[in-house]
């Protein structure tokens, strides 16, 4: 049941212990009397119930070591079914394990078939399509192509007579004479061209339309052939010219036109035949992949059907199982509780004849009882009434006596007991009291009836009920493990992007530092050779100030050598002369020419890590964006994953609460089913057996009630009078004691 409990009601039939002894103490009471009346008076009673207590006794210690080896027998079938189907459940659990790696490995076989085989259709209607398109556009090209070449052939043909009319009339001296003649030629002539020019394409007639201030273009001149006011001199050459001009025109496009007809037909010719290879192998491979589909389709359905029987299989296992296990607890419990009763009832008897036959109790009972006096007024009435009974009641008695004290029966003892105590003749109430009981037994059949259908139909609603949540609680359970194995690994991805997106930030920090570094480095270097040149080139200001005061030459700066120095003699006077003011300016020079170079080093050096820091800047922002660009897309990548793993949590926080509910409504069916079990079980086990005994009473009381209805009161008049005289004698005999 889903969502609430389904109202049932709960009826008490089974009956205690204490109950069921009672019963037994009532039938063993029935049997005492029984034995009172028909044994031998020499026998004291307490002993005939001692006898019957120990016959009683060891009746139920028979039926204990029985039901001991009935019991054995069915906890021994227990194990071994409940064994037997726990390992056909495992066994089915791990096919449909392997089943369900089947379908899915299948099922994505034949959607990605499904997948090839709608692409290759969509392939082969595109090259039939480019087929067909190919086919009309070189259709229509061969067309225009036929089109333009008839027209070119008519008016080359045109052209041609034209030109052998004309040079007919040029080669007859008579025709030129006879203006009459002549006049005919250049109409016919003119007819031939204007009719070339009709059929001529426009584009061959192109170069033949220009015309300049001064002249009329060449189309116009040979279109004036043959009207009457041209005045046309046979021997002149130049219409003729332009006509054959124009036919060789009009033959080298019918040329090119044939060679680029011939040039698109080939073209035509080899893309249909890659066309059509093509088409051969798409087909090909379409065939093959519907073929691979309809394989994979018949193993998918076979492994789907295979994985359903097994599945299904598994759950009538399941079922069985449980019923079995459910069973075999009932019936451990049932004999723990009928050893427990027995051993109680046994404790009972055993104490009751303790009791019996202690010295104390058996000296009582002599005193108590002496021979030939009647042991109460109920024993002494019942023997006087047995022995004056009439036939019919006596019947009567009997079929109520009878299954009353085969089955421990209350109620037909009752019934028995007033049909004993009834006056002769009077059974109206007896017979009344039977058919209340009769109406009491239809009813109960009916309400016991009406109890086990309603058990039967309950436990298969729980049953079924219960399957489907079990099943519906692996199928949540399967999908929570998933999306939890899913969340765990994109949870994975999240910390490994993270991870990188502070790699990357890490380099772009360090990149940044160390282009700040360099260039630091690089202006601090520069600035040292700028001051460096600086400073040289105030040297080489204050060198050179003395010479261009004193206007001295100093000539190209370049380096130069010290000349050597010569040993003198001692004997020779010391030089006197005073140098002049120039003369040191080679030395000076010297000087300078080194400052110089040392300045335009500098000045290179400068440059040259100029451009260095030029070429580091631009691969340092290279690098920086490629950077840049890196961390934007495993940003990407990671809000992408987080937005995954919050749809993955909702999907799996949905599927939890599913299971939640699902566990819920089992929880609920298996509270429900043990509220109604005892009941339940109590009266589908015991059906038959109320039911076997329900007839037995109803036999009886059918029986007693038509030997009652039928009794005639004159048949046993002088038995009736009999016992009431006896009735008299006991009742004083009773006095007297």
């Amino acid at each position: 049941i889903l969502g609430g409990v389904r109202p049932f009601p709960v009826f008490t039939m089974k009956m205690t212990g204490l109950s069921l002894l009672g019963l037994a103490l009532a039938a063993c009471a029935s049997l005492v009397q029984g034995s009172l009346l028909s044994g031998s008076r020499s026998t004291s009673p307490v002993e005939k119930v001692v006898k019957l207590l120990e016959e009683l006794k060891t009746r139920l210690e028979e039926d204990e070591k029985t039901e001991q080896q009935v019991y054995d027998k069915y906890a021994c079938w227990c194990e071994k079914t409940t064994a037997r189907k726990s390992e056909a459940i495992e066994g089915a659990k791990s096919d449909l394990r392997a089943l369900g790696q089947d379908i899915l490995s299948l099922k994505g076989k034949v959607a990605t078939l499904a997948a090839e085989i709608a692409q290759g259709t969509t392939d082969i209607a595109t090259n039939e399509e480019a087929q067909k398109e190919a086919t009309a556009i070189r259709s229509k090209e061969n067309a225009a192509y036929m089109a333009e070449t008839a027209e070119l052939k008519q008016a080359m043909e045109a052209l041609s007579q034209a030109l052998r009319i004309l040079k007919s009339a040029t080669s007859s001296m008579a025709m030129v004479q006879a203006s009459d003649a002549l006049s005919s030629a250049l109409t016919a002539a003119g007819a031939k061209v204007e009719a070339a020019i009709a059929a001529a394409p426009g584009k061959s007639l192109g170069k033949f339309t220009r015309k300049s201030p001064d002249h009329p273009s060449r189309l116009m001149l040979v279109r004036e052939l043959g009207h009457s006011k041209v005045h046309y001199a046979p021997q002149s050459a130049t219409i003729q010219g332009i006509l054959q001009e124009m036919y060789q025109t009009f033959a080298t496009d019918l040329q090119a036109a044939d060679s680029t007809e011939a040039d698109a037909n080939r073209a035509f010719e080899d893309l249909m035949a890659t066309k059509q290879e093509e088409l051969i192998l798409l087909q090909a491979e379409l065939k093959k992949d519907q073929k691979d589909k309809a394989e994979s389709e018949q193993m998918l359905a076979e492994s789907t059907q295979a994985y359903d029987d097994t599945e299904e299989q598994m759950k009538a296992d399941i079922e069985f199982f449980d019923q079995t296990k459910a069973g075999c607890t009932a019936k451990a419990n049932e004999w723990t509780e009928r050893q427990t009763l027995r051993t109680q009832e046994l404790a009972g008897i055993q104490e009751a004849l303790k009791i019996l036959t202690s010295d104390d109790a058996r000296e009582l009972f002599g005193k108590a009882f002496q021979p030939g006096i009647a042991p109460s007024f109920f024993q002494a009435t019942e023997v006087a009434a047995s022995s004056t009974l009439a036939p019919v009641v006596k019947k009567a008695f009997q079929a109520l006596k009878e299954p009353a004290a085969k089955y421990h029966n209350l109620r037909l003892a009752t019934i028995a007991g007033k049909v004993k105590l009834a006056k002769v003749g009077h059974f109206d109430e007896v017979i009344s009291a039977i058919d209340k009981m009769v109406e009491d037994l239809k009813a109960e059949q009916t309400a016991d009836i009406a109890k086990r259908d309603q058990c039967v139909e309950e436990y298969h609603k729980i049953n079924s009920t219960t399957a489907d949540l079990k099943w519906k609680i692996e199928v949540n359970e399967a999908t929570i493990g998933k999306l939890s194995a899913l969340i765990e690994k994109l949870n994975g991805e999240v910390l490994e992007t993270s991870g990188q997106i502070e790699d990357v930030k890490a380099q772009i920090v360090e990149m940044k530092d160390q282009r700040k570094a360099e260039n630091d480095a690089f202006l601090e270097a520069k600035k040292d050779d700028e001051d460096a040149i600086v400073l040289l080139n105030q040297a080489k200001d204050a060198i050179s100030a003395y010479y261009a005061e004193h206007n001295i030459d100093l000539g190209k700066i370049q380096l130069v050598q010290q000349e050597p120095e010569f040993k003198k003699s001692q004997d020779q006077a010391p030089d006197a002369d005073f140098s002049d003011k120039a003369h040191r300016k080679g030395e000076s020079k010297g000087v300078l020419s080194i400052l110089s170079m040392l300045a335009e080093d500098l000045a290179n050096e400068i440059k040259v890590a100029q451009k260095a820091e030029e070429a580091a800047q631009l691969d340092f922002e290279s690098a920086l964006a490629a950077a840049a660009t890196l961390q934007e897309k495993l940003e990407e990548k990671r809000t992408n994953l987080k937005v995954a793993i919050t749809n993955r949590k909702a999907d799996k926080g949905e599927e939890e609460s599913k299971l939640e509910t699902n566990e819920g409504d089992l929880s609920d069916e298996e509270k429900y089913e043990q509220e109604i079990k005892p009941d339940c079980d109590f009266m589908i086990n015991n059906f038959d057996s109320r039911a076997e005994k329900r007839t037995a009473e109803l036999n009886g009381l059918r029986e007693a009630k038509e030997f009652l209805a039928g009794y005639e009161p004159d048949s046993d008049l002088a038995l009736q009078q009999s016992a009431g005289k006896l009735s008299k004698v006991t009742l004083r005999t009773v006095a007297r004691a």
